[in-house]
């Protein structure tokens, strides 16, 4: 019994010892990874968020790792913060790392485009946003949500707007433009 515990503790100082030192993690960012890490909620201009939702209140927000990366999400709403047209706002930046462990090497940039392609439905379409990044928009499951998805360098950016207005989801048209024109904004800063 205590051969094999032994055993099997040397065994995984070996491996965690021989990771370490190849420098092979996925989990870490590679010198081509233009983003080390997630970006926290605050990156998301004001601007953009008064836009989308007027007197919006940062709901909920956190971070974390993923296989191969880090994330962020976060959501504001005005519910019950206003008499006009109310809604929720979520955004997932998730920071895609270079698995040098992979043969051949996925690069971060792969890596968050497959992941872009991923949860991209058949029904997405192509927007072009101001900053000349393109990305797709699509209907959400929920009447009155339009999501949509753009990547820059490693990072995956995900926004998924719900609205309701005088207590119905607002149309599918007038929260695809919301959520186009917040990921402009979005898409600048980043």
């Amino acid at each position: 019994m205590i051969i094999g515990t032994g055993a099997a503790a040397v065994s995984a100082a070996a491996v965690a010892g021989g990771l370490w030192f190849a420098g092979d993690d996925p989990d870490q960012p590679r010198g081509a990874d233009a983003h080390t890490a997630a970006p926290e909620c605050g990156v998301v201009p004001e601007e953009a968020i008064a836009r989308a939702l007027p007197e919006a209140v940062l709901e909920s927000s956190g971070n974390g790792p993923l296989p191969g990366g880090e994330s962020t999400v976060c959501v504001w709403t005005s519910a019950g913060q206003t008499d006009e047209a109310q809604g929720v706002l979520r955004v997932n930046l998730s920071a895609r790392f270079t698995d040098a462990s992979a043969e051949p090497v996925v690069t971060g940039e792969e890596s968050a485009s497959r992941a872009q392609a991923a949860v991209v439905p058949p029904r997405g379409e192509q927007v072009v946003l101001g900053s000349g990044t393109e990305g797709q928009v699509w209907r959400g499951q929920v009447s009155g949500t339009a999501e949509l998805a753009f990547r820059t360098d490693n990072l995956l950016v995900r926004v998924s707007y719900s609205g309701v207005g005088g207590g119905d989801p607002v149309p599918f048209e007038e929260a695809r433009e919301t959520t186009v024109a917040f990921a402009d904004l979005l898409g600048e800063a980043l």
